[in-house]
């Protein structure tokens, strides 16, 4: 039987927290994620996104979540974390997205 790799993340912080998050474009895959960074991002996430109406585009999700995390604290990776919660909350069906043009996306729970 195989060894399981140990990250070179998790030996140098062995107290970080690491949760599994999905993506909507590759079911089943799982991806480790900063479980204190996920958390903040998903909680801002689902407070930014609208429940009714035609959504949001990916500029204007974009553009909310810029304002929701604060650039001294997420610095350039607003964008990444933002893209990475709505995947995933897409994945866990949170979120749905319309499939126009452009594409919007809202939450349905």
């Amino acid at each position: 039987m195989a060894k399981a790799k140990t990250s070179t993340k998790a030996a140098k912080n062995p107290e970080k927290r690491i949760v599994q998050t999905l993506n909507v474009n590759a079911p089943g895959k799982t991806y480790p994620r900063d479980a204190d960074k996920y958390e903040a991002a998903r909680k801002a996430f689902l407070k930014v996104m609208p429940k009714s109406g035609p959504g949001v585009t990916q500029a204007e999700m974009m553009a909310l979540m810029k304002k929701a995390l604060p650039a001294a604290t997420w610095g350039t990776t607003q964008g990444w974390w933002t893209k990475a919660v709505q995947l995933d909350a897409e994945a866990r069906g949170e979120v749905i997205r319309d499939g126009g043009k452009p594409l919007r996306w809202k939450r349905i729970k």
